[in-house]
């Protein structure tokens, strides 16, 4: 909950001023990282702006998605079917595919010029 208020309030201040970090791995290296775009894609987002949020980084809202089963889980413990995808959603399997497709989305958009 913490978390969410924190981004909340960094998104307000974005919003506000215009200014927002910078991507250390870009700034170092020149390459995007799977998450470069993240922050213009979640002021889409929140401005109801699909497309210009999946322009900005493609990989959001099924980040997004990912993150909100995991969090409807944690609030509705009692739910067999919850807890049952988020059993599917965190096994190492799971996991290991969602590695492999951040790694080939990072290749990819450097290739593609993303």
């Amino acid at each position: 909950m913490l978390a969410a208020v924190c981004i909340g309030a960094y998104l307000a201040v974005v919003r506000l001023t215009g200014v927002m970090l910078r991507c250390p791995i870009k700034w170092l290296t020149g390459l995007s990282c799977p998450g470069c775009g993240s922050q213009r894609a979640l002021l889409a987002l929140l401005e109801g702006d699909v497309a210009e949020a999946l322009m900005a980084n493609l990989m959001i809202p099924f980040a997004l998605a990912y993150l909100l089963l995991l969090f409807a889980a944690w609030l509705w413990p009692d739910s067999p079917r919850l807890q049952r995808w988020q059993h599917i959603a965190t096994s190492p399997r799971a996991l290991w595919i969602i590695l492999a497709l951040i790694l080939g989305w990072m290749i990819v958009r450097n290739l593609a010029g993303i």
